[in-house]
């Protein structure tokens, strides 16, 4: 992702009955499970890739959030 331009989309909380994995910054796991039973915390960051692999595994960096 080094050679694109990263975008923000919407905030993680807006899907709904998706089992999803957030990345921060591509490193570290921060959630794992039910966008619904996500903390605020999570539901509020906006994220900037997805990938549909056994979870939605949502990517969110810094520099939007």
């Amino acid at each position: 992702m080094e050679s694109e331009e990263r975008r923000a989309y919407l905030t993680i909380g807006s899907g709904r009955l998706l089992d999803i994995r957030v990345i921060w910054e591509d490193t570290e796991m921060l959630y794992e499970g039910m966008v619904e039973n996500a903390p605020e915390e999570i539901k509020n960051l906006r994220y900037s890739k997805i990938e549909n692999a056994d979870k939605m595994v949502f990517y969110v960096y810094k520099e939007f959030n």
